[in-house]
């Protein structure tokens, strides 16, 4: 049985979300009192997501993280 290669309009890719320290960002915004930022985890999105959301959950009741996220801020 021969695979078949997908056309070239049929193939998609897109951009991992990476930040220049290679870490991800997890904050607070300092705009908006209402916004939570948790991006740029590259390709260990899945692996990470547990962890971030605990994070998150965290700071969106204004409770201490259990970790110091100040590596994580947006600098």
């Amino acid at each position: 049985m021969k695979i078949q290669t997908p056309n070239n309009e049929s193939v998609w890719s897109g951009f991992r979300p990476c930040t220049p320290s290679g870490l991800p960002i997890i904050e607070k915004s300092t705009k908006f009192s209402n916004l939570i930022i948790s991006t740029g985890h590259a390709m260990m999105g899945l692996s990470l997501a547990p962890a971030t959301g605990k994070l998150v959950s965290e700071l969106v009741s204004d409770s201490q993280t259990a970790i110091d996220i100040s590596a994580f801020k947006n600098k």
